[in-house]
């Protein structure tokens, strides 16, 4: 492939010394970056050409194999990513220092933690404390990373931008990649004196208490997000968040209908056939249950407003209550005949008791009255 002669690139003779390229290779740069050259198109393509041609031409070792082969003698020579070069170019030539690469922000990764509440706080809200444990900057460096005192230095094999180009000629043309620099591990900068805290991570792993706020009426499972609560970013990247995930725990006596709550209660039959009065414990303290008279077994009343609030409306649904029908263990003589005059009366027979004789000494009185007569 037919590529330009990297010395009529930068615009110089094949004797020129290293500081004639190194004037040439600075002016060119400063022409044609693509943040300063904006309006031409081909500025960018330029600059790369630009860049490549300095990398070659600015080492001895790789210009004088160029001098001697041509393109053809780049055979997987690692440089600087020239995007990094440039970065620093731009530094140097319209502000900032010189050498500094002006690598991006790192956001904080994201926290979870769960807490349990019961039906009551449900009811109420609830101002809980959750212990997270998450990756905050190191109080001693404040994220430098190196111990108070000193500085970080600049990584010499990638030149500050934390990425290594690798050119290599093939038969297809010249083929290249960027990588993280292996030297730095893609930071830029080398950390000779590590912060004894965090020894050189700049983030430190910890136990913090946190408060959360539940708001009352909370669904089940749902997830409270907490801004800037998760781990802490590097370089003015923004704080991770933390998810609250909210489990409300089972309740003894009422189960939950969405805003609704339900509840059983158990009654005699004579509660439910004549009527009563009850009185009723609810989330939020006693109530009395008016029963209706002939009130049919496992049916349901309703008690407005007794539920749980709406998260969104802040009205409150209803309690449901189911009646049940409670049955004594066991029966005297007078339940049971009192019972068997009930049925007589509702015009049930009862088989089981049909020619049996009576147990109450009245009746007895009374047949044996009837026989003498």
């Amino acid at each position: 492939m037919n590529r330009p002669d990297y010395y009529e690139v930068l615009g110089v003779e094949r004797s020129a010394s290293q500081d004639e390229i190194k004037a040439a290779f600075r002016k060119l740069a400063r022409q044609y970056h693509p943040d300063v050259n904006k309006d031409d198109p081909q500025a960018e393509e330029r600059f790369k050409l630009i860049n490549e041609a300095y990398q070659v031409l600015s080492d001895p070792e790789s210009r004088a194999v160029y001098d001697r082969f041509g393109h053809a003698g780049s055979q997987s020579a690692p440089t600087a990513d020239p995007f990094g070069m440039a970065e620093n170019l731009f530094q140097m030539f319209f502000g900032g220092g010189a050498g500094v690469a002006t690598r991006g922000p790192v956001d904080g990764a994201d926290r979870r933690a769960d807490v349990s509440i019961t039906l009551e706080q449900v009811l109420h809200g609830a101002t809980l404390t959750v212990d997270v444990e998450r990756l905050r900057l190191c109080a001693c460096c404040k994220g430098v990373g190196a111990e108070p005192g000193t500085t970080p230095e600049r990584c010499p094999d990638c030149a500050g931008s934390g990425r290594v180009r690798f050119t290599q000629t093939t038969i297809l043309g010249t083929v290249t990649r960027v990588v993280p620099c292996e030297r730095c591990h893609g930071e830029g900068e080398i950390i000779r004196t590590p912060c004894r805290e965090c020894r050189g991570e700049k983030l430190v792993q910890q136990r913090d208490a946190v408060t959360v706020a539940i708001p009352p009426g909370i669904e089940n499972e749902t997830a409270i997000l907490l801004r800037g609560e998760g781990d802490s970013g590097l370089r003015g990247g923004r704080d991770g968040d933390l998810y609250v995930v909210v489990h409300i725990a089972p309740h003894p006596r009422f189960r939950r209908r969405g805003d609704d709550l339900a509840t059983q209660v158990n009654l005699t039959y004579p509660q439910l056939a004549l009527g009563d009065e009850v009185e009723l414990e609810t989330l939020d303290g006693k109530t009395t249950l008016e029963i209706p008279e002939l009130t049919e077994p496992y049916s349901e009343l309703i008690i407005p407003g007794r539920g749980l609030p709406n998260p969104r409306t802040g009205r409150r649904g209803d309690l449901y209550v189911r009646i049940g029908l409670k049955m004594p263990k066991k029966l005297t003589d007078a339940q049971r005949n009192l019972l068997r005059q009930y049925a007589e009366l509702s015009g049930v027979r009862l088989k089981k008791y049909a020619g049996a004789e009576p147990t109450s000494f009245f009746e007895k009185v009374k047949r044996s009255v009837k026989k003498e007569d």
